[in-house]
């Protein structure tokens, strides 16, 4: 079977075809594209050339960082906060968000297809300060606010990428074994 005969076959070049509604006469292109319209060849651009190697932030937590991170055109950071603190299951990754935050990220788990899973959340930077100061993990955590739960697929020849997989409004909707100082899940 020739894969072009697939209806949902999309090529690198995109799926060029109409979307079809039943009992309407729409186009795709008058209520929107629902396929992608392309397949990409590289991933997004989500580490600096200068951050390859062995930094205090691993990829996973650097990338979903970046993928969260707020834009920051008028109110860039004093200083760049690239830092780990714990070490192994227990490690937080911090990095700044801007003049007034930082984000904080921790590995909650992985899956059998790879991915990497990371809660990510925004801080203050007193909370930072605190955490500096020698202030417990969790309740730094607990001050946070703007929680994700990303899935981070890196890939070494083919395409990454970060998803958001949840959002919390408030540290009691976040799972209890994805704070710390809870091990990672093995998610399915």
């Amino acid at each position: 079977m020739d894969p072009a005969d697939d209806p949902d076959f999309i090529s690198e070049e995109g799926s060029g075809g109409q979307l079809q509604v039943p009992y309407s006469s729409l186009s795709a292109g008058w209520i929107g594209r629902p396929d992608p319209v392309f397949v990409p060849k590289q991933s997004t651009p989500l580490e600096d050339e200068s951050e390859h190697g062995d930094g205090p932030i691993p990829r996973f937590a650097l990338w979903s960082m970046r993928y969260l991170g707020h834009s920051h055109f008028l109110n860039r950071p004093e200083i760049e906060i690239r830092q780990r603190f714990g070490e192994g299951v227990n490690a937080v990754y911090v990095m700044d968000d801007g003049r007034k935050y930082c984000l904080v990220c921790r590995q909650v788990g992985s899956g059998p297809d790879g991915c990497t899973y990371a809660l990510v959340a925004q801080v203050t930077i007193s909370s930072y300060e605190n955490l500096v100061d020698g202030a417990p993990v969790l309740s730094v955590f607990s001050a946070a606010r703007s929680w994700s739960l990303c899935a981070v697929y890196e890939a070494v020849d083919a395409v990454s990428n970060v998803a958001v997989v949840e959002t919390y409004r408030t540290v009691d909707e976040v799972p209890v074994e994805y704070l710390p100082p809870h091990p990672p899940v093995e998610f399915e």
